[in-house]
């Protein structure tokens, strides 16, 4: 059984304030100061800690791009079970590492023909499931970790804001954060606007599919968690590559903000966002680091 989350250092991400931007407040909400070093380790907690009985007795699996594989191996060490990610050649060497140094197992999945590498995995799991002898969390269709975020990640946003948050900015892949984040947000406040991110050629709600730099967010489709949560996201927005790389080098190289490229798609739309509105409490969530993005930032 898990200790609470909160025993393992999960949570409770400091709130970074940046420069004003046309009197709108900027803050960075730092989810790679998170034990296991991103926002997946809540979403591991939680779909460890909530798993059905059908799991007893199975390998845990998951298709991940390394930081949610990262936190289900240890959570399911803690709990006595098996874990096996599957990752696929786009994802960091780093995370790969990381995954070898803890003794997590992973399966490289290859690209199917007419599927990109996330679908390839999605597929994988799919069929792994239908041999009886592995449980898929499916992080891309889970309550629990939408749950994760309505219980944790959203309160502390509210409480550290001292309730003067109006919008909330996050990345988009699995939709477990932003339907999170809406679904609390929705039910304590009318003010509050939660802002979905993707890269262009990802089609949550983009509609061009094409390939694109980052592999912690994006989706071909819509997951199941937003199809079944429709109202959570007030306004979604695509950002090109090369925005998103600039607006990461800028929190690095001029604020010194550890971010990845999914954090810089969310800090070019507060930008956007900061230029039309006056008066606005804009926080950005910064899911982890720059590590798997040195080649760009």
């Amino acid at each position: 059984m898990l200790k609470n989350m909160y025993d393992y250092h999960i949570g409770n991400t400091p709130l970074r304030k940046l420069p004003d931007i046309n009197g709108n407040q900027i803050f960075i909400k730092m989810e790679g100061d998170n034990f296991l070093g991103s926002i997946k380790a809540r979403t591991g907690y939680y779909l460890i800690n909530n798993l059905p009985d059908e799991a007893d007795g199975k390998t845990i699996i998951e298709s991940t791009s390394g930081n949610l594989g990262f936190a289900l191996g240890y959570f399911c060490k803690e709990t006595g079970r098996k874990f096996l990610a599957l990752t696929d050649p786009s994802i960091a060497a780093f995370k790969q590492e990381r995954l070898q140094r803890a003794d997590i197992d992973f399966m490289q999945v290859q690209a199917e023909l007419g599927f990109d590498y996330r679908s390839s995995r999605i597929r994988m799991a799919e069929r792994m499931v239908a041999s009886g002898e592995y449980f898929w969390v499916n992080q891309y269709d889970n309550p629990a970790g939408i749950e994760a975020h309505v219980a944790t990640t959203a309160p502390e946003i509210w409480e550290q804001s001292e309730h003067q948050v109006t919008h909330v900015i996050c990345a988009m892949g699995s939709c477990g954060t932003v339907c999170g984040l809406g679904r609390y947000f929705h039910s304590c406040s009318d003010i509050v606007k939660v802002i979905g991110v993707e890269p262009f050629g990802s089609t949550i709600f983009g509609q061009t599919h094409q390939d694109y730099i980052n592999v912690g967010a994006g989706l071909v489709g819509k997951p199941g968690n937003l199809d079944k949560n429709p109202h959570t996201v007030d306004e979604a927005f695509t950002v090109l590559d090369y925005e998103s790389i600039q607006a990461a080098q800028t929190l690095w190289h001029k604020y010194q903000i550890d971010a990845g490229v999914s954090t810089g798609m969310a800090y070019y739309i507060a930008e956007q966002i900061a230029k039309t509105l006056s008066g606005c409490y804009i926080v950005i969530i910064s899911a982890d680091g720059r590590e798997a993005y040195r080649e760009y930032l």
